[in-house]
């Protein structure tokens, strides 16, 4: 199914660049919790195990099993704060906005502006879950505020999403260059782009170049084209590159995000 004007948001960034952004709606993110919240579960019962074995003979060592009974309750309570409330910013931070349920449904917790978020952002979301989560169902978090809070609003936020200024979006797996076939196809086409400081493209540029990258051809040709002078514009000034690629922005922003990405592999 195909989504509606509604499931999606677009917004402009400082450098005049429009992204359109799939908006993840209840039932998208409610799969990827339950996927997080299996993988959390197996977390607590491996180290709770670990725990209880490594009590157990501490307690024996020193012939006090009630000191480790109690060292053990209070390390298994730090561990299952730790987890619940720490697993997601964990992932969120190293792996840009996704967790494992996430990533899974390729869905991403980005800015409101589009842009990736910064490991406060993912804190503050994720400290109000505690909120979003009211009331509990038995010993489980309901997310029953959170959940209606969501559905009410059109850019489906929760409120941990309104305080810490984000949205969560779904991430398209086509892309301009079909996932990268013509390097498969031609290996030897990386060998002859010479794009120098090309590692300097990082953090919001890469962002920019990688959504362009991702998305030009939901675009009009005279809009990709003009999308494309201006981050090819910036991009160039940002790396002081002025060699080759004249009156062609598309091909060289393709290039710039093949050479990037073939270092990654």
């Amino acid at each position: 199914m195909n989504p509606t004007l509604q499931d999606k948001l677009i917004v402009e960034t400082p450098e005049n660049i429009f992204l359109e952004f799939e908006l993840a709606g209840l039932g998208s993110r409610f799969i990827a919790y339950l996927i997080d919240l299996f993988a959390m579960t197996v977390c607590v019962i491996a180290l709770t195990g670990i725990v209880s074995v490594f009590f157990t003979v501490f307690g024996t060592l020193i012939h006090d099993l009630q000191i480790g009974d109690a060292w053990q309750k209070a390390l298994i309570a730090v561990l299952l704060f730790l987890i619940f409330d720490g697993y997601f910013i964990f992932f969120e931070t190293i792996w840009k906005g996704q967790s494992v349920g996430k990533k899974v449904l390729n869905l991403r917790v980005v800015k409101d502006g589009g842009y990736p978020i910064t490991f406060l952002d993912s804190v503050i979301r994720n400290i109000l879950r505690v909120v979003d989560a009211m009331p509990p169902l038995y010993f489980f978090p309901g997310y029953g505020l959170g959940s209606a809070v969501l559905i009410s609003n059109r850019q489906s936020k929760r409120i941990g999403d309104f305080v810490a200024g984000t949205i969560v979006i779904k991430e398209r797996n086509t892309s301009g260059f079909e996932n990268f076939t013509a390097l498969k196809a031609n290996p030897e086409y990386i060998k002859n782009i010479r794009i120098p400081h090309a590692h300097k493209v990082q953090g919001l540029d890469y962002f920019l170049l990688r959504e362009f990258f991702y998305r030009k051809n939901i675009f009009p040709a005279e809009q990709r084209l003009r999308i494309a002078r201006a981050l090819a514009a910036h991009i160039k000034k940002e790396i002081k590159f002025s060699d080759g690629y004249e009156d062609k922005d598309v091909r060289f922003l393709d290039d710039l995000m093949l050479l990037l990405e073939s270092k990654k592999n």
